[in-house]
């Protein structure tokens, strides 16, 4: 079943806010894990942890939406 021009236009605009999405969560847990924009109160541990985790989560919504656009790609050819 083919696709409308605005099915097409609304999977684009969603992969594309979920790539950007995505890569800020990525940013944001590098910046914590550095230190720059945590103040100085907040322990190190916590600060690694959060960074981490932001980190790895950032990573992980990356590859969902490659292997998603992927398997859509895959099911339409």
């Amino acid at each position: 079943m083919a696709l409308t021009s605005q099915e097409l236009i609304a999977q684009l605009i969603f992969r594309i806010v979920s790539v950007i999405t995505a890569t800020l969560i990525l940013v944001v847990g590098i910046v914590i894990m550095t230190g720059l924009l945590v103040p100085a109160y907040v322990p190190a541990n916590y600060r690694i942890v959060l960074g981490v985790v932001m980190t790895l989560y950032g990573s992980y919504r990356i590859v969902m939406v490659w292997r998603k656009q992927r398997h859509a790609q895959d099911l339409h050819q």
